[in-house]
């Protein structure tokens, strides 16, 4: 049995799918940048982080959020998209 939702839902639905998608991507590159990090050859610990070749990511914005979430309802608004 399906439902149909309306706009509202498929927007918010959307919205934290674009989220996510971020999300994700913040958290890879931000793991790129842990392992880029110098270390010391006895420990292992972190040596100085502004010492690193790879720049740091930055957390998405809201406005980075909802280009991403327009972008995709674009799409899913668009019938004669593929």
């Amino acid at each position: 049995m399906s439902t149909n939702r309306n706009a509202y839902e498929i927007r918010a639905d959307i919205l934290g799918q674009a989220q996510g998608l971020l999300q994700t991507k913040y958290e890879r590159e931000m793991t790129i940048w842990e392992q880029s990090l110098p270390r010391h050859p006895d420990t292992g610990s972190i040596i100085d982080p502004s010492k690193s070749e790879v720049t740091k990511p930055a957390f998405p914005t809201t406005q980075e959020i909802l280009k991403t979430a327009n972008e995709l309802y674009t799409f899913v608004d668009n019938r004669n998209t593929l």
